[in-house]
């Protein structure tokens, strides 16, 4: 899957004439080392405002949601965004619609919606756990910011991480 992905995306650099401050393309996780250190601290900041019973059933479910990226993959087009996390199946939403159904890994219904500036793309993915905003903010022609935010009326405020990826 990363080589179907990875040709779409040099396809739309070379048709596109790559710009100076463009998303596409695949980027590096930087300070890896650090990346579960921070996953951990968003993780315990939402988790210590839950009720202590419901702690420990909280805490392996958020974990579970904040995966690492160690290689993002993002193409666009004029009509489509593609992104990839890794080896994972490639995600894609239509610039032009209002919304896109799709279907989780696990058969749940997924809505989402696209938003793009001149550097930055947001994904908003939603369905009955909850929302999930993803963010690709281009910082400087090499570097990178993903943020990722999760609300639910099943977490008392929202879980958010910001990682920093390289070309």
């Amino acid at each position: 899957m990363n080589k179907l992905i990875g040709v779409g995306v040099l396809s739309v650099l070379i048709s596109s004439g790559a710009q100076a401050l463009s998303l596409e393309g695949a980027w590096s996780l930087q300070d890896a080392d650090n990346t579960q250190v921070k996953l951990d601290a968003a993780v315990e900041d939402v988790v210590k405002e839950i009720n202590f019973f419901i702690r420990a059933l909280a805490r392996p479910v958020l974990e579970k949601e904040t995966q690492i990226c160690n290689t993002w993959l993002l193409a666009t087009n004029t009509t489509q965004f593609l992104w990839q996390c890794d080896d994972n199946p490639p995600g894609e939403l239509t610039f032009n619609a209002n919304s896109s159904e799709m279907m989780s890994d696990d058969g749940r219904l997924i809505l989402g919606t696209l938003q793009k500036t001149d550097n930055r793309i947001s994904t908003i993915l939603e369905s009955d756990r909850g929302k999930r905003t993803n963010v690709w903010q281009i910082v400087s022609e090499n570097e990178m910011h993903y943020t990722t935010t999760l609300e639910s009326d099943k977490i008392p405020k929202p879980l958010t991480w910001t990682l920093t990826y390289t070309r």
